[in-house]
């Protein structure tokens, strides 16, 4: 399932790398952009909410150059638990 979030891009950065105690194996480089999302509240208020979303390293340079301007960004969802959705 994909989404759009619309948001003014705030930062880009390089995600740490994890590295499993166990069995030593670590993750691979990853990255992700900031944005600054309005989200609706039940009660017809909104709120700013700080959302970050991993992109491709190859994709850096595009966000990198418009931090502080409006962008919308086409997401897929994934979790490792349910996800509840609601109309809108």
């Amino acid at each position: 399932m994909n989404i759009t979030i619309q948001g003014k891009v705030i930062d880009c950065y390089e995600k740490p790398i994890y590295t499993n105690k166990e069995t030593g194996e670590s993750t691979t480089k990853k990255f992700a952009v900031q944005l600054l999302a309005n989200l609706k509240l039940n009660n017809g208020d909104s709120k700013k909410e700080l959302v970050d979303i991993t992109i491709e390293e190859k994709e850096l340079p595009k966000y990198q150059t418009n931090i502080g301007k409006d962008m919308e960004i086409n997401c897929r969802i994934y979790s490792k638990s349910a996800i509840s959705l609601t109309a809108v």
